[in-house]
């Protein structure tokens, strides 16, 4: 009977730690409890993780625009790996990379002064004809205060227009040029094409179908269809729906975190309201044509 009691006793822990680790393999998603974002729980990036939590996480990505992961602390090739369940990681020749990938690259100001085009809202190089289809960053060194990256939805933003302004701006394009408005200081824009490209102002979403507000003070120049003082009356308006706080989420980093945005529905501002070190790293994913 102490035999019998003993296999009985292994086969009783051995379910409960199956279960308990089965437990812990299951995602949690929640929403940010605003129009753009959610917190992906119970999911460790540095691991392989199946199809069905994949395709979880694409449907929520997809849905929510950008997905937060709390201490993740990923190495170069963890992140390349993790970037790949959103879509295809490549180089980024605009900026420098880390010392052990060509697909990671630094973005930091170890001098404590805020450097970068990201101190404005935008969406990353639609100056190329096929932008980045999304980012995915980790904060590996934080000043002790400030450093928050906020995002806004974009299809949100063309929900706030009235019908007939959708209607107006629905198949106007606008012309995006990465060197015009970024300063000296930034000009890694050396590499950046000097010719501009052609995007619609109002992009559809490829998976959701959704309709997007596909301009930004950073890097858009002009509406093509109208004149000056059209453009002077009508692309400061749809830039600014990204100021709109209902549309926007506020995300407050901590060391080791992941956020991972969709580049074609998602724009993203990073104050420039702190005055020690903030070291990140990011991997690009390979764009969609723009339609």
């Amino acid at each position: 009977m102490n035999i019998a009691f003993r296999l009985r006793n292994k086969l009783t822990q051995w379910i409960f730690l199956k279960k308990t680790k089965e437990s812990k393999n299951i995602m949690k998603i929640t929403s940010t409890n605003s129009l753009v974002g959610a917190f992906v729980e119970d999911v460790d990036l540095s691991c392989p993780i199946g199809s069905d939590q994949t395709d979880e996480l694409l449907s929520a990505w997809h849905k929510w625009g950008v997905l937060f992961f709390r201490n993740q602390n990923l190495n170069d090739e963890q992140q390349v790996a993790a970037a790949s369940i959103f879509g295809d990681p490549v180089p980024y020749d605009f900026a420098p990379t880390t010392e052990g990938s060509h697909i990671v690259h630094k973005i930091d100001n170890e001098d404590g002064k805020p450097k970068g085009g990201s101190s404005n809202w935008h969406t990353d190089a639609t100056w190329l004809k096929e932008p980045p289809r999304g980012s995915i960053l980790q904060a590996i060194k934080l000043p002790r205060s400030g450093g928050d990256t906020l995002f806004a939805s974009m299809s949100a933003a063309f929900d706030l227009l009235s019908p007939a302004t959708q209607n107006f701006v629905d198949g106007l394009t606008a012309l995006h040029h990465g060197g015009s408005k970024l300063n000296a200081a930034n000009r890694i824009a050396k590499k950046i094409p000097e010719d501009a490209v052609s995007h619609p102002v109002v992009r559809i979403h490829p998976v959701t179908g959704k309709k997007c507000i596909f301009v930004n003070r950073l890097f858009t120049q002009a509406i093509n269809e109208l004149n000056a003082q059209e453009n002077e009356a009508l692309l400061p308006m749809l830039c600014d729906l990204s100021l709109k706080p209902e549309i926007q989420f506020r995300f407050q980093w901590e060391e080791g975190d992941i956020a991972v945005w969709d580049n074609r529905s998602v724009q993203h501002y990073a104050p420039a309201d702190y005055s020690e070190a903030r070291v990140m790293h990011r991997v690009v994913l390979a764009g969609d044509p723009v339609e």
